[in-house]
């Protein structure tokens, strides 16, 4: 009992008033078992009071300021509350929103996915078809490949074949670029070239009188010159040309040039390559083997395309040829000027018209052997030493002394070049018709002679 007395003392010592009157309240129904010890309770807890009013006053105060500071909290916290509350829905708000999206975005999801599959499917047909294309473009490109290489093979072999044809063209065709008339005027064309050039060169220069000529000792430095000299005109000639006074007429020096230009145009015309005129011996026979054996369309084309591509020596130096042979005549019809000389003013005065003289040969010698094919043209030229025969060859310089001889009088030069027509007989191996469509030209000493004795001069 004092336990329970203790418990209520201690109760209302730790609580204020009104909590004691709840107490009290409470305890009501125990009033009459406790009315002794109430009396004893009460004088207890007043007692207990007077010591610690101000004790608990003073906890009053402290406990009424912690309940203000607690009410303060909790406005601050509602505040706090209310403001975490609209952030909430504000939040679920945008949750809402955002789920919504989400939703939207998962329908269109769902409808993409949809679209990807059905692009699936089709791009799985369009990968079929394109492999059964690629398929059949490999085929065609097979084909294609196959037909490339076809039409290879068949333009080379019309290549093959155009070659072919155009060589048996080139062998069989009859055509020619020029006629006989043309050759004729090429012939009469060089012939009179090669007469005015050595007119002109003959009265360029001056020459020593007879009794002024060349010592022993001086003939015998010329050796050389003279045996140059005698290839190219002969050895009757070079005596002429020796012996001869050429100070008032230099008629003999003029037919010396004619027939030194005359022989190196023939042998510019005539030979096959000017390069290497050794290999002439050997071309020539095979060429008149086939002339022998085949049609002359053939045997004419292969002469042209044989003549067309063997070397051709250039201008310039076979002009020297005819410049050295102008010196050398000079030099032995014992000019005025020494050697040196003579060369320069004939290569300073006269390159054109040596170079006249040399393009007309090299012409020549392409219109004969190259431009026609029909026949076979040959320049004519009668070397020294040849038997005069009227019935082939003219004498330039005419002379009643020929008559009256039993035996032909030899040639001393030739002067101008001929030219003679050689057609094949058609179905008759070697069997040939020749006819001389201009007659070469000679000098015979005994009308040189004539001539100069009828102008007063002593050969």
């Amino acid at each position: 009992m004092a336990g329970a007395i203790y418990k209520q003392v201690h109760f209302a010592a730790a609580f204020p008033p009104s909590v004691m009157l709840l107490e009290r309240t409470f305890s009501l129904s125990n009033f009459t078992y406790g009315l002794t010890y109430g009396r004893i309770a009460g004088l207890s807890m007043v007692f207990c009071g007077l010591f610690s009013f101000k004790y608990f006053l003073q906890r009053f105060k402290g406990l009424r300021a912690a309940l203000e500071r607690r009410n303060s909290e909790v406005s601050v916290l509602r505040r706090e509350l209310t403001d975490a509350r609209s952030d909430i829905r504000e939040k679920e708000e945008a949750l809402a929103a955002h789920l919504k999206e989400v939703e939207d975005g998962k329908r269109r999801l769902v409808e993409k996915d949809g679209s990807l599959r059905e692009a699936q499917k089709n791009h799985q047909a369009l990968a079929t078809q394109l492999g059964h294309r690629d398929r059949e473009l490999r085929r065609r490109e097979e084909e294609l490949q196959q037909h490339k290489h076809e039409h290879a093979l068949t333009v080379q072999l019309l290549e093959t074949r155009t070659l072919e044809l155009k060589g048996a063209e080139a062998f069989l065709t009859k055509a020619d670029i020029l006629s006989g008339a043309d050759v004729i005027a090429l012939v009469n064309t060089l012939n009179s070239e090669i007469y005015q050039t050595a007119a002109m060169v003959a009265e360029a220069f001056e020459f020593k009188a007879k009794e002024e000529g060349a010592k022993e000792e001086d003939e015998d430095g010329m050796a050389e010159v003279y045996a140059s000299a005698t290839d190219m005109v002969g050895p009757q000639m070079v005596e002429m040309l020796k012996s001869s006074g050429h100070r008032e007429d230099p008629t003999i020096v003029q037919i010396a040039f004619q027939a030194a230009m005359a022989a190196y145009s023939h042998w510019i015309v005539r030979t096959w390559n000017l390069e290497d005129p050794d290999n002439d011996i050997g071309v020539s026979k095979v060429y008149k083997g086939i002339r022998d054996a085949e049609e002359q369309a053939v045997s004419g084309r292969w002469r042209a395309l044989t003549r067309k591509y063997l070397p051709n020596t250039a201008e310039h130096e076979l002009s020297l040829l005819f410049v050295d042979a102008f010196v050398n005549i000079l030099l032995v019809a014992d000019a005025v000027m020494i050697h040196a000389e003579l060369q320069k003013a004939i290569e300073t005065r006269f390159a054109e018209r040596v170079s006249i003289i040399v393009k007309g040969a090299q012409r020549l010698r392409k219109a004969i052997g190259e431009e026609v094919t029909s026949c076979d043209f040959e320049v004519l030229f009668v070397n020294y030493d040849t038997p005069f025969s009227p019935a082939q060859m003219d004498d330039a310089f005419v002379s009643g002394f020929e008559k009256g001889r039993e035996e032909p009088e030899p040639v001393l030069c030739a002067t101008e070049l001929g030219l003679e027509k050689n057609e094949r007989q058609p179905g008759k191996e070697g069997s040939w018709e020749s006819i001389v469509l201009v007659r070469p030209k000679i000098a015979l000493k005994s009308g040189i002679e004539d001539m100069v004795s009828s102008m007063g001069n002593t050969p």
